[in-house]
């Protein structure tokens, strides 16, 4: 499963115990964490709760980026950190990558990262995989409030948002994601 998320300490210091626990989670299912790579933020506090219980990891980033969020690129081993060009590839090539996008509190960055998954979902160009915003603190409810008025006033179908899925606690992902991966089938 791939993580989008914040970068910033800010964010990340009200979710941290819970998007480790995420992190840790993921890794007790044996399931690879896909990232943006940093050490901090929510991409760094999931990756931590991952290692925290020898899980495996793949950190997808730019050059640029790997400098300025990553200390020391050499806690990657062999085939577990791949650099692109553009924050598209990155995208892309996480979307690739994962059989569900998990979406921590974020900012600008994660809202991109949201949107360009939504418009390739809708024109059907990228892998179909379920959507799982993790809304922790409430979090992300204006935003699925605002999903569930575009589609009331006509601006989305139900088919296109029907990658979408919340868990407010790390226990319910794998729940929600088989959840929304029957809703994708059937619409």
């Amino acid at each position: 499963m791939a993580i989008f998320g914040s970068a910033t300490q800010d964010i990340a210091v009200k979710c941290r115990a819970t998007v480790f626990k995420t992190g840790a989670l993921l890794a007790k299912h044996n399931v690879r964490l896909v990232y943006g790579v940093g050490d901090d933020g929510m991409m760094g506090t999931a990756y931590h709760g991952v290692r925290s219980e020898k899980g495996k990891v793949l950190g997808i980033t730019l050059p640029l980026l790997l400098k300025r969020q990553c200390a020391d690129p050499s806690i990657y081993g062999k085939d577990e950190l791949k650099l692109v060009e553009t924050l598209d590839e990155r995208k892309k090539l996480m979307l690739d990558s994962s059989d569900a996008l998990l979406i921590a509190p974020g900012g600008w960055g994660t809202l991109d990262e949201i949107a360009t998954y939504a418009v390739h979902f809708k024109i059907g160009d990228w892998p179909t995989v379920p959507i799982i915003f993790l809304n922790y603190r409430h979090y992300w409810d204006g935003f699925l409030e605002f999903v569930k008025q575009m589609e009331k006033d006509g601006a989305v179908t139900s088919k296109q948002i029907s990658f979408i899925g919340s868990v407010k606690k790390p226990k319910d992902i794998f729940k929600e994601y088989h959840r929304v991966l029957k809703k994708i089938k059937t619409s």
